[in-house]
């Protein structure tokens, strides 16, 4: 095997997962600190990143970039990485719809790059067999000599950029999606004065109180993340004809919240009141 300069924007907490598989596959992994902060600094740091200071000079050394950010960022990331003369391969690992991975391919390759479609499945990782990395596209096999070493588990889906893009899409649709349907239903049961009704009738028939209130509490200080991916997914789902409604709806619960970033697990009371803001 032999070993590649990687860039790997941005290792944030998903990000340093990548970062860590690809050093783990005997590859050295660079990041740029240019604008970034003071977290993201020390998570490099304790993953022992290679500081290549910015995005120009990461193009200049990395044969391979990897985009790891929040999905309404993946153009202006992929724009600033062409911008900069990059002319290698270009991995795109953010939660997007299929049709916004062929523009970002699309403008990669007229700079000169070649390009990875690729979604990640699963919560940041600390050992194998817990999260997939699924790429596609026509160079979606030679990435695989990236990620060997785990903690990410690797997955070739096909040669269309756009397919890994698809399937996080379908799956977050659900997973994000019945989160925040619980999230109004619970809402809603507060306000109406029927929560302990409805967690009496859900104790006989499912789903199981105590779960929803805890995903729930779990998801809402990450709920400044998904609302981007919701609307991604609604956009994924217009473009064949699905209703997108309801992606839509839960990117605006999502929305709401928002000031949960940050809080640890929030308590639910502190949810149930951001909703009906």
């Amino acid at each position: 095997m032999t070993k590649q300069k990687v860039g790997v924007l941005h290792p944030g907490q998903m990000g340093v997962v990548v970062a860590q598989t690809i050093r783990n596959s005997g590859h050295e992994v660079y990041w740029a600190s240019e604008s970034r902060g003071t977290e993201t600094a020390k998570r490099a740091a304790e993953a022992g990143l290679t500081d290549a200071g910015s995005v120009k000079r990461m193009a200049e050394v990395c044969a391979v970039v990897v985009s790891v950010c929040p999905p309404e960022f993946a153009e202006d990331v992929a724009t600033s990485v062409a911008g900069a003369g990059f002319r290698g391969l270009y991995l795109d690992v953010n939660a997007i719809s299929p049709e916004r991975a062929r523009r970002i391919e699309r403008l990669i390759r007229a700079a000169g790059g070649t390009f990875v479609d690729g979604a990640i499945i699963g919560m940041p990782a600390r050992a194998r067999g817990q999260t997939w990395l699924y790429v596609s596209g026509e160079n979606a096999a030679g990435a695989g000599a990236l990620f060997p070493g785990g903690p990410l588990e690797f997955e070739v889906l096909g040669d269309l950029a756009g397919q890994a893009s698809a399937l996080k899409m379908c799956f977050a649709a659900y997973s994000k999606g019945a989160t925040a349907l619980l999230a109004a239903v619970l809402g809603a049961a507060d306000a109406l004065g029927v929560q302990g009704a409805l967690e009496r009738q859900w104790a006989r028939t499912g789903p199981n109180y105590e779960r929803a209130v805890e995903s729930v509490r779990t998801a809402a200080p990450k709920a400044w993340r998904f609302t981007g991916e919701m609307r991604e997914i609604a956009d994924t789902l217009g473009s064949v004809g699905v209703p997108a409604g309801f992606p839509k709806a839960a990117a605006e619960i999502y929305e709401k919240l928002r000031g949960c970033k940050g809080t640890g697990q929030a308590e639910i009371a502190e949810i149930l009141r951001r909703l009906r803001e």
